[in-house]
């Protein structure tokens, strides 16, 4: 795979935030907002009444999550290549950096307020720009759900980011392993 293109990353940046969508939905499903004079008044979606933010958060997290399950799922099936890993240090703990993100809304974000919702808008792109840039896409909590863990490794050739679903454990550890981008690889199946 080699390089990620940009939307792609954009699209795996949202997915880290799908539980903060469905918070989302969940809290604002009966707000109603005024866009330029506009009511916008929650609509019924079979028996229940959504807001516009709630249908765009629970489509945004279906979009992202499917999207980085399939992506996951094209690499670990490739072919890969043998890596004998020479030391690791599990980095699991990675997960936790987005606490601060997810907390912070509940503190101050009132959901019928156009201005808290931009204000979130605005510190949320901010947050993506710097992920983006510093290559920190795999520090996302839908990867533990779907039971990943994440190790710095280090090879005879370099030092990368490992996602696997394997406990690495011991010494003389040789896995199959495919690039996702710089840096990160994913195990693959043998």
């Amino acid at each position: 795979m080699g390089r990620i293109p940009s939307w792609a990353k954009v699209v795996l940046f949202l997915s880290s935030y799908s539980p903060l969508y469905i918070i989302v939905a969940l809290r604002a499903h009966d707000a109603v907002h005024s866009i330029l004079g506009y009511r916008l008044e929650p609509v019924a979606v079979g028996f229940l009444e959504l807001s516009y933010l709630s249908i765009g958060s629970l489509i945004l997290t279906v979009v992202s999550v499917a999207f980085l399950t399939i992506m996951i799922r094209m690499n670990r099936t490739r072919q890969g290549q043998l890596s004998e890993i020479e030391q690791y240090r599990n980095r699991s703990d990675m997960f936790t950096e987005y606490l601060l993100v997810y907390i912070f809304p509940f503190i101050v974000f009132e959901f019928a307020n156009v201005f808290d919702v931009a204000a979130f808008l605005v510190l949320f792109v901010t947050v993506a720009a710097i992920v983006i840039r510093s290559n920190r896409l795999f520090v996302n909590p839908v990867l533990v759900a779907f039971r990943y863990r994440v190790y710095e490794v280090e090879t005879e050739q370099d030092k990368r980011i490992l996602l696997t679903k394997d406990r690495l454990d011991g010494n003389d550890i040789t896995i199959n392993t495919a690039r996702i981008s710089s840096e990160v690889y994913i195990t693959t199946r043998q």
